[in-house]
């Protein structure tokens, strides 16, 4: 049922596709539906389908059999395997999002102006992201953990459940790792904003009187968002690599919550069982691995539409 309801789901996506590209080319049906077939697009449609079909029968066999069995098995208290890795992809999209979020002002904000004003401005943000690239950040994360831990067993009153205990601890990761890791984005920013000060147009908004904020904002922060992007998405399989890395060594998530460090923590203890247990441990790999390899490929993707030198050298090609 599984792999009959993907073929019909995939088959209508493919059909209603052709025909919104027959439509919009105004070419007949038959002809795009060949076009698409043999992979003669412009846009890559055809593996853009059977990538769909991929994860559509994945989805839909592992929907389908979860309702009457344990896929991935399960671990030493029962709990149900693919469950705990379906819930980690959230602890994962939550700690990619939320640490770029807060470290996006940071990296913006000061190495623009450290590009744009130099002088004594640059000295002192290079100090700052110098001085705190000095210090370990395993170290700096797991006394900012341990300090909250502190907090919310003097302040018990403060957090009613220990869902609400594990959300602050979730969200104070967040921000540690942001806090953390943007001095590499904001060393990039300010090399280019030194190169994009001495253009002619930013040149010449200078010499009419704009403001400073202005020429930054209008001016420099457009010409600079294309690096933005590609840090951004790259370094978010570097975070889900990270929480990962914490919370197997204990200062990551809280251990009530299902993510991926927990798990491969909790199966380091299993893989000592006599048989061996060894699938809980599979599992987080390969959804790890598969959400990493997913975002370096959206990373690549990124970098050649928004990298001005890519798309110089795909045109002189």
């Amino acid at each position: 049922m599984g792999l009959l309801l993907a073929l019909l789901l995939w088959s209508a996506l493919a059909l209603l596709l052709v025909a919104c590209l027959s439509r919009y080319r105004r070419q007949p049906f038959r002809t795009v539906l060949s076009a698409v077939a043999r992979g003669r697009t412009t846009i890559p449609w055809r593996v853009i389908l059977l990538t769909v079909a991929v994860l559509l029968v994945a989805l839909l066999l592992a929907l389908s059999l979860a309702t009457h069995y344990h896929i991935f098995g399960t671990d030493k208290v029962g709990q149900d395997v693919f469950y705990q890795t379906l819930k980690s992809i959230r602890t994962a999209l939550i700690i990619g999002t939320l640490t770029t979020l807060v470290m996006l002002p940071f990296a913006l904000v000061l190495g623009i102006m450290a590009g744009y004003f130099r002088g004594w401005v640059d000295d002192l943000i290079q100090y700052l992201y110098t001085t705190l690239n000095s210090i370990p950040s395993v170290l700096l994360i797991a006394s900012a953990i341990l300090m909250l831990q502190v907090y919310i067993g003097t302040h018990p009153d403060l957090f009613e459940t220990d869902a609400s205990r594990a959300d602050m601890r979730l969200l104070f990761l967040c921000i540690i790792l942001g806090v953390t890791s943007w001095t590499g984005l904001c060393r990039l920013l300010r090399g280019e904003t030194m190169k994009m000060h001495a253009v002619e147009f930013v040149q010449a908004a200078a010499a009419f009187g704009v403001k400073d904020s202005r020429i930054m904002s209008r001016h420099l922060l457009p010409n600079v968002m294309h690096i933005v992007l590609i840090n951004v998405v790259l370094d978010f399989s570097g975070l889900v690599l990270a929480e990962a890395i914490l919370s197997y060594v204990g200062v990551g998530v809280d251990p009530s919550m299902n993510s991926w460090g927990n798990m491969i923590n909790g199966a380091r203890l299993e893989m000592a069982r006599d048989p061996l247990v060894w699938w809980s441990l599979l599992a987080a790999f390969v959804f790890m691995f598969m959400l990493v390899l997913a975002a370096n490929l959206l990373s690549d993707a990124v970098r050649d539409a928004f990298d001005p030198r890519a798309q110089a050298s795909a045109g002189a090609g």
